[in-house]
């Protein structure tokens, strides 16, 4: 079989949302390897905060932080950010709506504490332990931050999309959650944007693609490759986008994935 270059979703693909990874998962990307093909994460997580969990596996490139910036060889090929002025919007916007703010940079995560609520110190202390940091006051006209998170805020998103339309996406948030919440993103980036940039840095084909993922995010590179595979556990929206519906990451999706497609 030709080689192909596979894209994959962190949250719900790879790994379930104890950041654990199931013993089949960790089999399908090392038959596929021996088979010839290249394997890539294509995640709206920053390559900081990547799970522990999948270092083993090595997989090291790809497209990170929702399409934000690129790995390929090691080193970073793509890194996009919101303008300092775009930054100051968006954040008065969710102080504004009481929400519980993370901004995302290439180097780290920041949780900034303008609206601090003890119902968060889990996460606080999740962000720390991955060598972000925790902020009292955010800073003016940052220039480095490429997506954001938020949680709790008075608003739903189609509400925060409303008010922010001219200056970027406001979508749910790709993992499960249960407070109201959601992911900012630049306008005109997102995961088939880190793709093509992959494909340009190896002079690969889209023909020679497929993505699996199951999140919001996963959506524009569903559409993008070759093949667009949906986990099991998708919601029926992004199961729209896809070629493929394999079973749910707790039975096997990703393997089963890997079997339909021929790659092991």
């Amino acid at each position: 079989m030709k080689q192909k270059l596979v894209f994959l979703d962190i949250d719900g693909t790879l790994v379930d949302k104890l950041e654990t990874i199931h013993p089949s998962t960790v089999k399908a990307v090392e038959f596929a390897r021996k088979n010839g093909h290249r394997l890539f994460i294509s995640s709206g997580r920053y390559k900081s905060i990547v799970p522990h969990c999948l270092a083993p596996l090595h997989l090291d490139d790809g497209v990170f932080a929702a399409g934000a910036n690129v790995f390929c060889d090691g080193r970073v090929i793509f890194d996009s950010t919101f303008e300092p002025h775009v930054y100051d919007m968006i954040i008065a916007s969710l102080i504004n709506h009481r929400a519980m703010i993370v901004a995302e940079t290439l180097e780290s995560e920041m949780l900034l504490g303008e609206n601090w609520r003890s119902e968060f110190e889990g996460m606080k202390q999740w962000i720390l332990s991955l060598g972000g940091s925790f902020v009292q006051h955010a800073p003016k006209s940052l220039s480095t931050v490429g997506k954001f998170v938020y949680k709790a805020a008075d608003c739903t998103n189609v509400q925060l999309q409303s008010e922010l339309a001219d200056i970027c996406n406001v979508i749910t948030l790709s993992y499960p959650d249960s407070s109201l919440g959601g992911e900012i993103m630049q306008l005109g980036v997102n995961k088939s944007v880190g793709i093509q940039k992959v494909l340009e840095y190896y002079g690969a084909d889209i023909s020679d693609t497929v993505a699996i993922g199951d999140g919001c995010n996963d959506i524009e590179m569903l559409d993008l490759c070759a093949i667009g595979v949906a986990m099991g556990n998708a919601s029926d929206v992004v199961k729209a986008h896809a070629d493929i519906v394999t079973d749910r990451i707790e039975n096997d999706g990703l393997y089963k994935a890997f079997e339909t497609l021929g790659l092991i």
